[in-house]
């Protein structure tokens, strides 16, 4: 029995290697479009709607020139929510 391997992305792999500031606001457009076309309330929309709300505190920064700190926390961000809201089958959308 052969096993097929199924290979889910988002804007973090698609994207890897461009500034932080372009991954974390491609991330954060694919999630609020995933957000708006789901059921509020569901877990899948509470979950989404915690990861938005713990980014928004670095948006008020300038993401063209973050400290390092803030530039290894928004890359634990989004790896913690590479996965988030995305199903087989899915594509990113840019």
């Amino acid at each position: 029995m052969q096993t097929e391997t199924v290979h889910i992305s988002s804007s973090v792999d698609v994207l890897r290697g461009h500034p932080i500031g372009e991954r974390v606001l491609a991330r954060q457009a694919e999630l609020e479009e995933e957000m708006a076309s789901i059921e509020a309330g569901s877990p899948r929309y509470i979950a989404i709607d915690t990861a938005l709300a713990t980014l928004a505190q670095y948006l008020s920064a300038d993401l063209e020139h973050l400290s390092q700190v803030t530039t290894n926390d928004l890359n634990t961000w989004l790896e913690r929510n590479k996965y988030l809201g995305l199903t087989v089958g899915a594509s990113p959308s840019h």
